[in-house]
């Protein structure tokens, strides 16, 4: 007699539904067919990369030993506990961020550069032209598969008009991803509108009013779907129940910091914020949760995130810091200055490392969302003070699903192109493709 085998069956692309809310669902394992193992379920790759301006004290920055054994250089330690899950990469370069006779404006071309590997025209007007970046070719390819084909973030804002670095547009400086070679994307960077761009009910988006009410009356956007979770919750097995309590506690949890964060503030409660660095560093780890969230929801696979403009002179006084991340770049070999940019470049690891830390903690059937994902941090600039393009500091993070052999360091010859890290990583995402930009072959051994 054949056995009958049931299962509930859940759309991968459903949502928990209320008035003002759409949430989508994390990967349950009642999502897989009735016949098929969790193990043969087809997981997508998600893709984020994570720039960081004004390049790195490089000497605290590159392993001096290469492959699997190499040591943990102050800039990096936060790094290893998920050592096994990044690969450092140097010796690439972006000849793109180079002048090639244009003189000045090495920031504005390290972030115009940075996931498009081209040379951006030279100009303060609307005739801004660099290239399509790397992620921009990825949502192409598969951002029909989610709700949000890409995301682009960044922790400051900053106009897209005149000029902000020697000549060069202030749309260079600002932005990393590019559409096509003359429409870069403006990106977000308010967690809360972020959070309403992931978790509300897209119709309901512009209703500002029921939002200040909400936020009034200091209800969750969990209110709204509760009634559709209890009726999910009463057919789901005892794993996928705990995994989706699990999942709409961090929504919540990460709801709740982001509105007090609107809370009006005495002024000494933001001085104590501003003092510990919590603005800054609670609006970074915000936006790196919410990068998680949309992640393990699957609705979006590809996201780009600037950790501060191209040149930025953003304050870290809550590091011990005196002068601007700029200003203490150019250290002229100064003692002082480099052990300040030591403190910043161990910071936006630091962050980063919670984030990967995060990513391994989510299952994402049978293996961690770190595993299913290709994180890839780094800046434009090698040295900052001398405004180097070349021997970038590199982390690819993650298994991509299978296809990074990670845990390694790489020494690449000098002046490899870092197009060829990115057609790389195109074909472990199964986008195969003949170049990209200045590329001249792929990156066999990550």
């Amino acid at each position: 007699m054949a056995r009958i085998i049931r299962r509930l069956s859940i759309d991968r692309r459903s949502f928990l539904r209320g008035s003002g809310a759409a949430i989508a669902l994390p990967f349950l394992e009642s999502m897989v067919p009735a016949l098929t193992t969790p193990g043969a379920a087809n997981h997508p790759t998600r893709c984020a990369f994570i720039f960081a301006p004004n390049g790195k004290r490089m000497e605290h920055w590159t392993p001096k030993t290469k492959g699997s054994g190499f040591e943990w250089t102050p800039s990096r330690r936060a790094l290893a506990p998920v050592k096994d899950q990044v690969l450092v990469l140097s010796g690439l370069t972006i000849d793109g961020g180079r002048a090639q006779g244009d003189g000045p404006g090495d920031h504005a071309r390290a972030a115009a550069s940075f996931l498009t590997c081209a040379h951006p025209r030279k100009t303060g007007g609307s005739d801004i032209h660099a290239g399509k970046s790397i992620d921009q070719v990825i949502a192409e390819a598969i951002g029909q598969e989610t709700a949000i084909a890409s995301l682009e973030l960044g922790m400051d804002g900053g106009r897209r008009a005149g000029t902000c670095d020697s000549g060069y547009s202030c749309a260079y400086s600002n932005t990393i991803a590019w559409k096509s070679p003359t429409t870069p994307i403006a990106k977000e960077t308010r967690a809360g509108e972020l959070f309403r761009r992931l978790f509300g009910d897209p119709d309901d988006l512009r209703n500002e009013a029921a939002r200040q009410r909400r936020l009034e009356e200091r209800k969750s956007i969990l209110d709204f779907i509760l009634d559709d979770a209890k009726s999910l919750r009463t057919k789901l097995p005892g794993v996928d129940r705990a995994k989706l309590d699990e999942y709409l506690d961090a929504v919540r949890a990460l709801e709740r910091r982001i509105d007090d964060d609107q809370a009006p503030r005495t002024v000494e409660g933001a001085e104590r914020l501003l003092a510990r660095g919590g603005d800054r560093r609670d609006r970074m780890q915000r936006m790196f949760d919410l990068i998680a969230l949309a992640f393990q929801a699957d609705l979006v696979r590809t996201v780009t995130f600037m950790l501060g403009n191209a040149g930025s002179n953003v304050s870290h006084r809550f590091l011990g810091v005196s002068e601007g991340h700029h200003d203490t770049s150019h250290h002229g070999k100064a003692t002082k200055k480099l052990d300040d940019l030591s403190k910043i470049d161990a910071f936006h690891v630091g962050e980063l490392a919670r984030f990967l830390e995060g990513l391994q903690s989510i299952d994402d059937g049978g293996k961690s969302l770190l595993e299913r994902s290709m994180i890839l941090y780094g800046s434009g600039l090698g040295d900052g003070n001398g405004h180097h393009h070349h021997d970038l500091p590199i982390l690819l993070c993650g298994g991509g699903n299978g296809k990074l052999r990670s845990g390694r360091h790489i020494v690449y010859p000098k002046d490899t192109p870092m197009a060829d890290l990115y057609l790389s990583m195109l074909d472990k995402l199964g986008l195969e493709t003949k170049s990209f930009a200045d590329s001249r072959g792929r990156l066999s051994e990550i």
